[in-house]
């Protein structure tokens, strides 16, 4: 390996560190405050008023997100995100110093529609559709799960590229 091989290999590990800096912060002081507050004053409220006053069905406000929960036990406490939550921005600040445009589409467009799939799924379990919710409670770990791999795989093709 020469010196140029060893310089390339080294500006991409840099850039990733940066970006991953970078992405963290700006997620931390202003992505997230922004996805909390529109939780709390916007879509809350907005779910909130799906619910019959005699249904057994609860909210409850997280960070920046919010969980449905039936008093009667009858599913599990459901876990609401909002799309475009801190582990696209990870899976993005890897992705984006790798160049991988496949993966990082294959998350955009994925997130894109989580914007239709997470209202639909919510608003059919606050309607009686409690067989939904260990499917969102599942979707919510695997989708994560896939976003941080999809972006590990990218840096690991990356650095393999480099290397050779």
């Amino acid at each position: 390996m020469d010196y140029r091989e060893r310089s390339y290999r080294y500006l991409f590990w840099r850039k990733l560190c940066i970006s991953l800096i970078a992405i963290g912060l700006v997620y931390i002081l202003f992505i997230r405050p922004v996805q909390s507050f529109v939780v709390r004053e916007f879509i809350l409220p907005t779910f909130d008023s799906f619910i019959m006053p005699d249904s057994d069905i609860i909210t409850t406000l997280g960070k920046d997100e919010f969980f449905l929960s039936s008093l009667s036990d009858s599913f599990q406490r459901v876990k609401i995100d909002v799309p475009f939550n801190g582990y696209f921005w990870l899976a993005m600040a890897m992705i984006w110093p790798a160049k991988n445009r496949r993966f990082g589409r294959f998350i955009l467009i994925y997130n894109w529609i989580l914007f239709l799939i997470i209202p639909i799924v919510a608003i059919s379990i606050i309607n009686g559709f409690s067989w939904l919710a260990p499917l969102a409670n599942v979707h919510d770990k695997v989708y994560k799960a896939l976003f941080l791999m999809l972006g590990i795989l990218a840096v690991r093709e990356t650095d393999e590229l480099l290397k050779d």
